[in-house]
């Protein structure tokens, strides 16, 4: 009989110098007591120290890409040994397991938005959490045995405690702010090429509009390359959402944050 492969991504900012994004994962391996085989996904371990904001986003761009049943391990936790919660979610698709800090925030009102059933819970650390074990390690000492009893047992009530979703903190991402003309746009995410993405996705109008850039207009073109190295450009990136950046440069080291207007024409 063929055994299923249990895929398991993880987010965090360990760094990749450290050894603690390896030991998280041989402890999910060491908790698990049947024979079960693991796929480990690193979606990236480069999330800057306690940016909350930046992992809530990267797990926002990424884990639509996963297959179905891929438990998303998020350990962005400036709150460890806090009284903050671990949690789990549960959608139609997916398990996600982190501290309750806002992490899964899109996520979930994503779901919500396309009306997909969300259901959250409090992991029980007086369960999980096997003496000794450290305060300022709850990735390996809670949030990976609780990946490893999900995989195995599923969500049994004495671990995994139903939360309603109303009491997880939350994190704010501000929608375009409509104008007179159009919308202004905040920059939600500056990528590693320097790109700046703003909140502001093609779905939104079906009009034709200008893009202004610190009062300058830029042109709106198909790709990178449309317009000569050095030069501001706007496009639609890979998630839908308009970024400003410059052809063969860095949109943040030329503009750092830049006044970003959507004009219609």
């Amino acid at each position: 009989m063929k055994k299923e492969i249990k895929t398991i991504a993880l987010l965090t900012d360990f760094g990749i110098k450290d050894h603690y994004a390896g030991v998280v994962k041989g402890r999910i391996l060491k908790e698990l007591k049947k024979d079960c085989l693991v796929n480990f996904i690193d979606i990236t371990h480069e999330i800057p120290p306690q940016d909350v904001r930046k992992a809530c986003l990267t797990l926002y761009f990424s884990y639509k890409y996963f297959p179905e049943n891929t438990v998303f391990l998020v350990i962005v936790d400036p709150g460890v040994g806090t009284e903050r919660k671990g949690i789990l979610i549960k959608t139609e698709k997916y398990f996600f397991i982190g501290p309750d800090n806002g992490v899964f925030s899109l996520v979930i009102k994503e779901c919500l938005k396309n009306r997909i059933q969300v259901e959250c819970f409090y992991i029980n650390d007086k369960v999980l959490l096997k003496p000794p074990y450290s305060s300022t390690f709850h990735g390996r000492d809670l949030f990976a045995p609780a990946v490893s009893f999900l995989l195995e047992k599923g969500i049994e009530k004495r671990v995994f405690i139903k939360l309603p979703l109303k009491d997880l903190k939350k994190l704010d991402f501000p929608e375009p702010e409509k104008t007179q003309n159009g919308f202004r746009l905040s920059v939600w995410y500056i990528d590693v090429f320097g790109n700046l993405i703003t909140n502001f996705h093609r779905n939104l109008v079906d009009k034709d509009f200008r893009v202004i850039v610190n009062k300058q207009e830029v042109p709106l073109v198909k790709s990178y390359g449309y317009e000569e190295e050095g030069k501001v450009i706007a496009l639609f990136g890979s998630e839908g959402l308009l970024e400003i950046a410059v052809n063969k440069g860095s949109a943040y080291k030329k503009l750092g944050i830049p006044e970003i207007e959507v004009i219609w024409k």
